[in-house]
């Protein structure tokens, strides 16, 4: 499909709403690309993942049922998903470099929630990365957004079947779902599971990030009230993600 014209991007950006941060204008990432990276160091007593690493569910034999083993935080971050050649050259301050160094804000939030409640973390991560200069990001982002695109995934989880319970977190490009989550999602088989969104975004909010999730998962998937988070706040929120995990009113 043709790449959208420059001149209608350049347009979008200065819209009030404009995408690339839900709505985020002038030094927000127009694909609403979530991270900050002030502080590039997971939570402490958290490890991510190794995202070229699959997440198994099996437990040595033998070995009794712990907390939060039926628990999956799965995430998109952009920092997973790009190469950066020289780590020393991101300027930590630009808005536009946002999620390039890891953690990404996804991953820092996931890391959070893994901390309260147990569970395995899992990054969704293409197989294709995407660059990481920032232009070329955004146009591949909106390509695959119109094209309604599903990029091939380079990370995959085995055991899906014994998680009852689906943290999902993604940031919202261009008013929605990056593509690699949906095809995260139709990759499984999501009846009877408890999905939980967790969101970070610019101005433009959720926009319609959950509908959107809503529509790709099955009738009787549970989708419990998710949390969005403003992406200059990230820092400072761990302790709204505590609050909203508590109101979930979950049994982990």
């Amino acid at each position: 499909m043709k790449r959208w014209p420059s001149l209608v991007l350049s347009a979008l950006l200065l819209l009030p709403l404009a995408a690339c941060g839900g709505g985020d204008t002038g030094s927000a990432p127009p694909v609403d690309s979530e991270e900050n990276i002030h502080t590039p160091q997971a939570p402490s007593g958290t490890n991510l993942p190794d995202p070229s690493e699959p997440v198994s569910s099996q437990e040595p034999a033998g070995q009794e049922e712990t907390e939060g083993e039926h628990i999956l935080i799965a995430y998109f971050t952009w920092a997973d998903n790009t190469v950066v050649e020289d780590p020393s050259s991101v300027d930590v301050d630009a808005t536009t470099s946002a999620s390039l160094l890891a953690p990404g804000n996804a991953a820092r939030l996931a890391a959070w929630i893994q901390e309260a409640v147990g569970g395995d973390l899992h990054s969704i991560v293409v197989e294709e990365p995407y660059s990481s200069d920032y232009d070329e990001c955004l146009d591949r982002a909106a390509e695959e957004k119109v094209d309604n695109a599903r990029p091939a995934l380079a990370t995959h989880v085995e055991n899906m079947a014994d998680y009852d319970i689906v943290f999902l977190g993604f940031p919202n490009w261009w008013y929605t779902l990056p593509m690699p989550v949906l095809t995260f999602v139709e990759e499984y088989d999501w009846s009877g599971k408890t999905v939980v969104p967790f969101v970070t975004h610019g101005t433009g909010g959720l926009s319609s990030t959950i509908r959107d999730l809503t529509a790709a998962l099955p009738e009787d998937t549970a989708i419990l009230e998710p949390i969005g988070v403003y992406r200059p706040e990230v820092d400072e929120s761990q302790a709204a993600v505590q609050d909203w995990l508590a109101g979930l009113n979950l049994e982990f």
